[in-house]
């Protein structure tokens, strides 16, 4: 179950992977392309992200080039609305567990919230991995 939360909770603290780390570099390449960063400033960056161990790290690494990192509000929201999901369907579920139990069995109601708010999350999440996933740049002028 940690495996599954992880990336929600806490997605500066996720390991980076391969895959994270080539579309880093890629997206220090396109920046050097679009003149948003020198071949210098990038090679060091690079060396930077080979090193890098978490998304956080990358998040600083990637600091000043635009487009190439989650924004902070986005992985802010995405621990918040992750937090209130989590404690709903628990908080809900208990309830209708203890209704239950005194004879008020009802149909799962609460899934309709958990749901929706699984819905919002998951949402959340998408765009929070689609920075990660991209291997270039966005330049707007």
């Amino acid at each position: 179950m940690n495996t599954i939360l992880e990336p929600l909770l806490t997605p500066d603290q996720v390991q980076l992977t391969d895959a994270d780390r080539r579309a880093a570099i890629s997206k220090l390449e396109s920046a050097v392309r679009q003149a948003a960063l020198t071949p210098a400033q990038a090679s060091d960056r690079q060396d930077r992200v080979l090193a890098a161990r978490t998304r956080g790290e990358l998040r600083r690494i990637l600091a000043g080039v635009a487009d190439a990192a989650p924004p902070r509000g986005l992985t802010t929201a995405l621990r918040v609305a992750t937090g209130v999901w989590l404690v709903t369907c628990v908080v809900q579920f208990v309830v209708w567990a203890s209704l239950a139990m005194f004879g008020h069995f009802d149909s799962p109601w609460w899934l309709w919230s958990d749901l929706g708010l699984g819905a919002v999350v998951a949402m959340l999440w998408w765009t929070n991995e689609s920075y990660h996933r991209k291997s270039d740049v966005l330049v707007t002028q």
